[in-house]
């Protein structure tokens, strides 16, 4: 008898730290930090193997820290064990694997389970519903083109490692802004050859980014930022913008209601009267994936085009694809056994024709990598060769005070400029008494405007009178 209860108490107690190592490995699942609950929820599934909670949780370490492959054994067992959050991973699983069909399946059982259980359906499930339809119309319009290199390189620099033509233009970080911006990973500024303007994105006090542009006036100082329409930001946030040396064409990207999955890649054309953008379009497959996909730039002078994408999956890591842009979309057949394939750039040597591209490639590894330009809040030019371009060249804060207000005059002559113009235009289409009204304030921003090289020559020799004394 003594025996008996001796191994029931050690049953007892067994059971007990078994149970207190399984709650603090699941606390420390519920908190988010996966990466420190894995290997205890590992230890678990070592004592029990069919514990579908378990299954479950090691599936969601798994897959939050991209390994989905690893995670989805795990995700099939708590399935058959009815666990009903299995279903909505082992559906995204699919949608990243590109097995859409499956994904919508999985989803179809998720649902049945979820109302089996009267629970209601999360928010999130109607947008992957929505991914899920697009990809597969995209998967019928997967373009052809020839990917002639891909390299691997770090996400936080990943622009950098573009070799792009002197009249293709830059790729920058936040230094070159004008403004004060808090940096982050996806401030990617592009400015054109001539250096006269810029575009960029930042996110707004919701965190949702929108793209900014922002012009050089004469004498080096630059306008104030303005956000491009909201037709080209839609919804959701955008980034990496790069425009064409027509400037019209832009493309960029954006991971709104209109992306199958993360970042997609965008085109917009502005019209050259208005200057509004035409409604943007996805530019589908393969350069879009369920996954990360940014920063398409066309080089006109090598003839090749760029993007990065993190489809591949390695940690910290993107891939960029350089391939050769068409002047004609031309699409495969959906009936091509290899569509996937394509799709996925499962290998890029099947994208290769006859063709020989070992002169352009020497050609693009010949160009440098783009040189990082100095940050620019103005361009002064104080005396004999002396230029200064930055406020905190001055060694006067009384000269630095009335730079301020020279770029303030400058920023205010525009405004007028602008004013005037639409008045103009105003006048010549209204009634003589309406004339009447607008007359007076016409003659006096042409006056102001007048005034205004006289008033800007004056402050630029009383800055140069000020910084001098201490050269």
């Amino acid at each position: 008898m003594k025996v008996h209860l001796f191994l029931i108490g050690m049953l007892m107690s067994a059971s007990l730290a078994f149970g207190a190592t399984l709650n603090e490995a699941k606390e420390v699942f519920l908190s988010g930090d996966y990466e420190k609950a894995l290997p205890m929820l590992e230890e678990q599934y070592r004592k029990n193997k069919r514990n579908a909670s378990v299954n479950q949780w090691i599936g969601v370490c798994l897959y939050n820290l991209g390994r989905m492959d690893e995670a989805k054994p795990y995700f099939e067992f708590a399935k058959s064990k009815r666990v009903t959050e299995s279903y909505k991973y082992l559906a995204l699983i699919d949608f990243y694997d590109y097995d859409f069909d499956g994904a919508e399946e999985m989803l179809s059982l998720y649902a049945k389970e979820m109302t089996k259980l009267k629970k209601e359906m999360p928010a999130e499930i109607n947008s992957i519903s929505s991914s899920i339809s697009k990809a597969k119309v995209m998967l019928d319009h997967v373009e052809k083109i020839t990917i002639i290199d891909s390299i691997v390189v770090d996400k936080s620099d990943f622009f950098k490692h573009y070799r792009l033509s002197s009249s293709t233009g830059t790729l920058n970080g936040a230094e070159v802004l004008p403004f004060k911006v808090e940096e982050d990973s996806l401030m990617v500024v592009y400015m054109p050859e001539s250096g006269a303007s810029m575009i960029w994105s930042q996110p707004d006090t919701a965190g949702v980014r929108h793209l900014y542009e922002s012009v050089e006036l004469y004498g080096g100082m630059w306008d104030e930022s303005h956000r491009l329409s909201e037709t080209v930001n839609m919804d959701g946030s955008s980034a990496y913008p790069f425009m064409m040396a027509d400037g019209l064409t832009l493309y960029y990207a954006n991971n709104g209601k209109e992306s199958i999955g993360g970042y997609d890649i965008f085109i917009s054309r502005k019209d050259s009267e208005t200057g509004e953008f035409y409604q943007p379009q996805n530019i589908g497959m393969p350069f879009n994936s369920p996954f990360d996909d940014y920063m398409l730039v066309i080089d006109e002078f090598t003839g090749a085009g760029w993007w990065a994408t993190d489809r591949n999956r390695i940690p910290g890591k993107v891939t960029i694809y350089v391939y050769i842009p068409n002047q004609v979309r031309e699409n495969y057949s959906p009936d091509d056994p290899n569509l996937m394939s394509y799709a996925l750039i499962r290998n890029i040597s099947d994208t290769w024709t006859d063709e020989d591209f070992a002169g352009l490639l020497a050609e693009i590894n010949s160009l440098s990598v783009s040189e990082k330009k100095e940050r620019k809040d103005f361009e002064f030019h104080l005396t004999n060769g002396v230029v200064y371009t930055r406020f905190d060249q001055f060694k006067t804060s009384e000269a630095r005070h009335r730079m301020e207000e020279l770029i303030v005059m400058i920023q205010n002559q525009r405004s007028d400029m602008e004013r005037l113009n639409r008045l103009r235009e105003q006048y010549s289409k209204v009634t003589e008494v309406q004339r009447g009204a607008l007359r007076g304030e016409i003659l006096r921003l042409e006056d102001k405007v007048d005034q205004f090289p006289a008033d800007r020559e004056r402050v630029e020799n009383e800055i140069r009178k000020l910084e001098l004394r201490n050269l």
